[in-house]
Order: structure tokens, then sequence, then C-alpha cells
């Protein structure tokens, strides 16, 4: 029998080894192109409609205070932190009334948190028809 001359310069490891190079880039630039596509649709949404935000932000003050009074106290810092806004309080021997309003529009809420404050504390939450006159928003000096 007689044996061919090959003319191959190159070992079959190196052919396979060129393949995998390139199913790995192309999965690569795959991810990449999902990734972006899925990013800006992710930033396209539309804005959710007032009422939801709203319902976000008095749920979170709702939250912070009740995380607040766990201590047995409750500061004015810890107020003007929860509300996030223009508030006011009114502070009894049985219960501490907090008014918070929300702009733009003029909505505001009723937080009631009972005595003894504690890791028990409710607070309970509730929309008023007409907003009082609350205070304004102390304005931010250098420092802050």
């Amino acid at each position: 029998m007689t044996q061919e001359p090959t003319t191959r310069t190159r070992s079959r490891g190196t052919g396979c080894a060129a393949l995998a190079i390139s199913a790995v880039i192309l999965g690569f630039v795959a991810v990449c192109v999902a990734t972006t596509v899925a990013v800006t649709g992710f930033f396209e949404r539309p804005d959710p409609p007032p009422e939801e935000l709203l319902g976000k932000k008095s749920g979170l003050a709702e939250y912070r205070l009740k995380r607040a009074a766990e201590d047995g106290t409750l500061t004015d810092a810890e107020l003007a932190y929860a509300a996030g806004g223009r508030w006011s309080a009114v502070r009894e021997r049985s219960t501490i009334r907090v008014v918070v309003g929300y702009s733009p529009e003029a909505v505001c809420y009723r937080y009631e948190i009972p005595s003894p404050l504690n890791d028990t504390t409710a607070v309970h939450r509730s929309r008023l028809d007409a907003c009082p006159a609350l205070p304004e928003e102390p304005a931010e000096g250098p420092g802050d």
C-alpha cells in the first residue's frame, strides 16, 4: 500500500479549539445583545400612576414610623425622616398623631401611633379629605 503524503500543516485539535473559541465569542455577543434590549426596555416603562406613587410613599412612611417607634421613643428627627416631606405632629398621652403632606398634589395622610411605643406598636394610616396647614420644609443650608 502506498501512503499518500499529507499537506496538513496543523493538527485536528487546533480546528476544534478555534470552533470552541468562536462559539464562546458568539455566545458572549448574544448575551450582550439580549442585555442591551432588556435594559433599554426596562427604562422605557411608562411612569406609574400618581395614586400608585402616593400609596408607596404613604406605605413607606407607615413602615418607617413603626420602625422608629420600636425603641420606645419618636424624636422629631425620626418623624421628619419617616415623613419625607411636610409634616406636623400632636403628642398626646395615649397617641401620637402625625399628619404628612405629599406633593405635588395636596394629599395628606394621618398616622396614629398608640402608646406605649415598642416593637409591637401598630401604626394606623388614613387618608384625609383635606390637608391642614402644614409647616414648610426647612431649607437645606450649604453644609447639608
